[in-house]
């Protein structure tokens, strides 16, 4: 099997999203294809689905998943399908060649080289139907599967946002600085992270193991320089062709690196002040500067919006954390 690393470009896609079997796929695909032949408009691509759950995680009714078709020509979506933009991104591609009961072992593979070639994942996996079950037989049926990257060892530094330099004005001279401590330090040790919080700070621990996730507030001490602090546009590598402010953007360049991670918690030792959590992007040895219980009332949001471009690569809920 190969594995490519390749740009997809930008397009519109005419979408479906669907909680249920995967076995709903051909006809949802189907009503797709015939919403965009009934509109005039042209099918530039095969479908696709992209999977914001696993089949190892929930129940095969339980599946989200959405299915979209690219397509050229001017429409407004409806209640059942959305108009939205796949962005201009990096992706690993390979190619399954066989019935779709056996791809798994492709996203195994993938997901090892993923890992031993220096890339990280920045959306939700999907798979392109080149072909389908009414063209060939199992045995020929070609499927790519897809997993948006960055590539972190390609980078000129820890960060994959490509810079818009000398665009603003010196903004590390500041009148009255604020002083921050921090409260602890992360510990990366192969896939598991802990926050190893330092002894003064252990007693405000209390109570946090009885909350599901916490807010990890950190600071990006790894391009923490006056020239990242003056950067106020970026090109973000989910959408590499698309000038962003960085206050639209979650990019360690800012004037004062704080990042934010909403981690599950998946262990706490109070007495050592040791709090092991997942998902969260920060590097070993990074400095901890506050932790927030997730409250849903406060930080949960019932109807939020995001621009169309970043409809595919994460889902609404940040699912199975």
């Amino acid at each position: 099997m190969e594995i490519k690393l390749k740009i997809v470009e930008e397009h519109q896609v005419a979408s479906i999203s669907h909680e249920g079997s995967v076995e709903d796929m051909g006809e949802i695909i189907g009503e797709l294809a015939g919403w965009i032949k009934q509109k005039g408009l042209l099918i530039t691509q095969p479908p696709f689905s992209v999977y914001y759950t696993s089949p190892n995680e929930v129940q095969p009714e339980k599946m989200k998943y959405e299915v979209g078709i690219p397509f050229q020509g001017d429409a407004y979506g409806d209640e059942r399908v959305k108009i939205k933009i796949m962005p201009k991104h990096k992706i690993l591609s390979a190619i399954h060649k066989g019935p779709y009961e056996e791809i798994g072992s492709v996203y195994a593979e993938m997901m090892q080289y993923i890992i031993e070639s220096g890339h990280e994942m920045i959306g939700a996996p999907r798979e392109v139907y080149i072909n389908t079950p009414g063209e060939v037989p199992d045995e020929e049926l070609l499927t790519e599967v897809i997993f948006p990257v960055i590539s972190l060892e390609s980078s000129e530094d820890s960060s994959n946002y490509s810079i818009l330099r000398g665009q603003s004005e010196e903004l590390t001279k500041q009148e009255n600085p604020i002083k921050i401590s921090p409260i602890g330090y992360v510990r990366k040790d192969g896939m598991q992270t802990s926050l190893e919080i330092i002894d003064k700070y252990i007693p405000g621990l209390k109570e946090l193991n009885n909350f599901s996730h916490v807010i990890v507030l950190w600071w990006a001490n790894m391009i923490d320089n006056s020239e990242h602090r003056n950067v106020l546009q970026v090109y973000p590598p989910y959408s590499l062709d698309r000038l962003t402010g960085i206050f639209a953007t979650r990019a360690e360049y800012r004037p004062n690196p704080i990042s934010i991670t909403i981690c599950k918690i998946e262990d706490l030792n109070e007495k050592e002040g040791i709090l092991h959590v997942s998902n969260l992007d920060a590097c070993d040895g990074t400095p901890i500067i506050d932790l927030k219980a997730y409250f849903p009332s406060f930080d949960r949001v019932e109807k939020p919006e995001t621009p169309r471009w970043l409809s595919f690569l994460w889902p609404d809920w940040a699912y199975g954390q």
